[in-house]
């Protein structure tokens, strides 16, 4: 379990900007779809947590509408987490298009903490790119991105989050009612930590297994990377902690 605190990075916040799909050169059309998640679908994963002490349980993430937010329509994602028989309720957002699949991060609250002297030197994206469609082997794209700017010009990235599509695997997913083996992309999603720019910077991974016509099948890697870039809150600090998480069963209208 490792712990580490954002005091420099964030209290150096001001500009906010989106991955916007124009930032990256769109790839060919491919009409398999590897996100069908809509209103009404339903996810269910069994859940370990890894924190010195094995804990067991269930996300269960339901699709119950859509939600406008600074003018972009977004899909309300609520994901119900039991642990130990404790449930725990956490809203994130997504939105799909046909280049990619991206969650709105939230930064509201997080400027009350800027001193003004620092409030024009970051630029912070208000979306993670979780998806780059359509997958292809070798693919890479950044994710989600913090940027210290001089003159409007970023300079240095104390947060910086990037994806690669390793390979084609075969995973075997045992729902309720049957156990079946299916194709998946394997993508491995890199966080790089470096609060001084002339220092070293640390890295975090996570890995996501996704199939066609269903989506993520299995997740695993630490929490925190799992968190940012499934649309999860900024915060001074954060603790990670080891995840695994398996489909036990879905439903997509």
């Amino acid at each position: 379990m490792k712990k580490i605190f954002y005091l420099m990075i964030i209290s150096s916040l001001l500009i906010t900007y989106s991955c916007k799909d124009d930032s990256i050169i769109n790839p060919p059309d491919d009409n398999k779809d590897y996100f069908p998640a809509k209103v009404g679908s339903k996810f269910s994963y069994s859940l370990t947590l890894d924190s010195n002490l094995a804990l067991s349980g269930a996300r269960i993430s339901d699709i119950t509408g859509v939600q406008n937010i600074n003018g972009t329509e977004y899909f309300v994602q609520v994901d119900s987490i039991i642990i130990e028989r404790a449930l725990t309720l956490d809203t994130t957002y997504f939105r799909k298009s046909s280049t990619g699949v991206f969650y709105y991060t939230d930064t509201t609250g997080l400027g009350q903490l800027i001193p003004d002297s620092l409030r024009n030197s970051l630029r912070i994206d208000t979306e993670s790119r979780l998806l780059f469609l359509p997958l292809q082997l070798n693919q890479t794209w950044p994710v989600y991105q913090i940027d210290i700017t001089v003159g409007g010009i970023p300079v240095f990235s104390p947060i910086k989050t990037s994806a690669k599509v390793l390979g084609t695997e075969q995973l075997t997913v045992a729902t309720r009612d049957s156990q079946y083996t299916i194709d998946v992309y394997k993508i491995e999603y890199k966080l790089e930590i470096q609060i001084d720019p002339l220092g070293s910077a640390e890295s975090f991974y996570a890995y996501g297994y996704i199939a066609e016509n269903i989506g993520f099948v299995k997740w695993k890697g630490e929490s925190f990377v799992l968190n940012l870039i499934r649309g999860g809150r900024l915060d001074l600090s954060l603790t990670s902690t080891y995840v695994l998480e398996e489909l036990r069963n879905y439903f997509i209208p």
